[in-house]
């Protein structure tokens, strides 16, 4: 939905006076920018709330409380049926706004390794994102795309659901897809041979999203991101989780391209790469979710925050120039996601 860059780019040009005595004019530039959010709000059974306004929610930049300017709602459900209770992407009634927005720009992320667990997992939820596929509105467009010793594309951005299906059935196949399509990954696909690790893989993919336009989201069907170093003589404790530049890049990328992470966890039960899934979502402004007792329902709760999203809009405050902290409260029961922070 569930997830650009500060706006900075109204320019005003005030142009003085004619000039007298020869003088050149003298012109003065103001600069005003807009930091645009996207926002997924859900209850605690993961269902989309609609009808939220600016008022019941505080906005604190950098600790501090700043003023929202404007909270709108736009939603990929269409009014011309009513969604049925199996629906992967029904609301929580069902409902449909008055009006249909545009189509969402999805990319479907399989993270694979051939080992017992990991293989099965990744059939699991294959056949899970088979089943999403076929719920898909006339607008939407989708991209397939693994990643084993490197990235691969393995289709390019289409509303065509047996190309997706035929594509999410050879995920598994060392391919990139030569067709293009406008909006394109093609981008992440010419990196996609130094993109030798996942973290790498989410660089060229947030590279490649932050210049489309309109809504985007990663569907990641994932086992692990980072690194976890075991207790050592220098790392007291039972151990800890480390994370590469690529990382933290790819994190402000993708918070850039307003391109939030849904992470289905492929494994087979708890494991240390958790936090780094669960990181990766929750920076970005999307869900983790394990899928190993309940795929479908990990496929359709993040199906759900996708059928919609807010856009939040502020001004930055004044003062320094850089990374900002972006926090959001909203009444209890209430979890937003959103990216938590953005650069000026």
């Amino acid at each position: 939905m569930k997830l650009a860059r500060v706006e900075v780019g109204v320019l005003v040009a005030a142009v003085l006076a004619a000039p007298a005595l020869g003088q050149a004019p003298v012109q003065e530039q103001v600069t005003v920018g807009i930091v645009e959010v996207t926002l997924h709000a859900s209850d605690r059974f993961g269902e989309p709330i609609v009808g939220l306004k600016a008022a019941d929610l505080k906005l604190f930049v950098d600790g501090k409380p700043a003023p929202i300017e404007t909270l709108e709602w736009t939603s990929s459900l269409t009014n011309d049926r009513d969604a049925g209770e199996d629906d992967l992407t029904a609301g929580p009634t069902g409902d449909a706004p008055a009006e249909a927005a545009a189509g969402r720009r999805l990319v479907l992320l399989f993270q694979w390794e051939i080992q017992g667990a990991k293989s099965e997992g990744h059939m699991r939820m294959s056949r899970q994102a088979l089943e999403f596929i076929e719920t898909l509105k006339p607008d939407d467009e989708v991209a397939v795309m693994s990643f084993g010793s490197r990235l691969w594309l393995r289709q390019d951005f289409t509303n065509d659901s047996a190309k997706l299906r035929a594509a999410i059935l050879s995920t598994l196949v060392p391919k990139n897809d030569e067709s293009g399509g406008r909006p394109s990954l093609a981008a992440a696909a010419r990196e996609g041979e130094n993109a030798t690790s996942i973290e790498k893989a989410f660089l060229a993919i947030g590279k490649a999203l932050r210049p489309i336009p309109g809504s985007k989201a990663i569907v990641f069907f994932g086992w692990g991101i980072g690194t976890w170093t075991a207790m050592t003589r220098e790392t007291a404790g039972l151990g800890r989780m480390n994370y590469s530049r690529e990382f933290n890049q790819a994190l402000e990328v993708l918070q850039q391209a307003q391109a939030p992470v849904f992470t289905l966890d492929t494994s087979a039960g708890h494991h240390q790469l958790e936090a780094g899934l669960e990181r990766l979502s929750f920076e970005t402004g999307g869900y983790y979710l394990p899928t190993y007792d309940f795929p479908r329902w990990a496929m359709k709760t993040a199906a759900r925050a996708l059928t919609g999203h807010y856009v939040l809009i502020f001004r930055p405050p004044g003062g320094r120039h850089g990374p900002h902290e972006i926090r959001l409260e909203a009444a209890r029961g209430v979890r937003l996601l959103y990216r938590q922070q953005y650069d000026d």
